[in-house]
Order: C-alpha cells, then structure tokens, then sequence
C-alpha cells in the first residue's frame, strides 16, 4: 500500500501502544518502511479517543503451587483501537475507518478509494 500512497504524494505514519523498542523490532520484523510512533502510555490513543478495552489477554494468575502458575486467566487489555485516518496537510480529518476487532485492519482498497477521493486521482509529479 506503500508504494501506492507514494504515487499520490500521501505520507504514511502509525501510531501504536508498543515502546520504541517493540516498535523498531516491528519494522525490522515486518519490512516497514513508512513511520512508526510509539505511545506505550496511551496519551495520545486517549486524547484522539481511540482506547480499546476489549482485547482479552491471558495472564498468569490464579493460585501457584511452589510458584508455578496453575492457571492463565482471563483479562482485558487496553490498546488502541484499530483506526486508519486520512489527514489533510491543514491537519483536518479528512476520512476515519475504525474496526470493532482490534485484529482487523482496513483494506489496501478501501484505504486508496478514500484517498482517492478525498484527494483526488492525482499522481506525484516525479523529476523528468
């Protein structure tokens, strides 16, 4: 999708709940070359009201015997909530996508329609 916003002069940045060091093992892990933010307090997924507290999280809890968990329990976690914003260059929201699983992710062409038409078709002028 990358090299699809790139065509169209649109700059791509993500911003998760990982610390910086989760973060720059994603973008090795995973190839990414566009932005990644970190925010593993929350403050800014807070302030742009994107928390979510409905992922479940098995934690080792419970009872120990000799220290040895017995069981994983149940909770929730809190993260972001899976959103794709379009952001004009005067910092207007231009288009939001947000999903109620926190384990899908927008579409590759739902993403370029939207900035299609919130931008219009037109392709970065490239030199010669």
């Amino acid at each position: 999708m990358k090299d699809e916003f790139t065509r169209r002069g649109i700059r791509m940045i993500a911003l998760s709940k990982d610390t910086v060091e989760q973060a720059a093992h994603h973008k090795i892990r995973d190839r990414l070359s566009f932005t990644l933010l970190a925010d593993p307090t929350l403050k800014v997924i807070r302030q742009l009201g994107l928390e979510h507290h409905k992922a479940i999280e098995f934690s080792k809890g419970g009872f120990t015997v000799f220290g040895m968990p017995l069981a994983l329990v149940p909770q929730f976690e809190t993260m972001a909530i899976p959103t794709t914003l379009l952001v004009d260059e005067a910092g207007t929201v231009v288009w939001v996508d947000q999903a109620d699983d926190y384990r899908l992710r927008s579409s590759e062409t739902r993403v370029l329609a939207a900035a299609d038409e919130a931008f219009g078709t037109a392709v970065a002028q490239t030199p010669g």
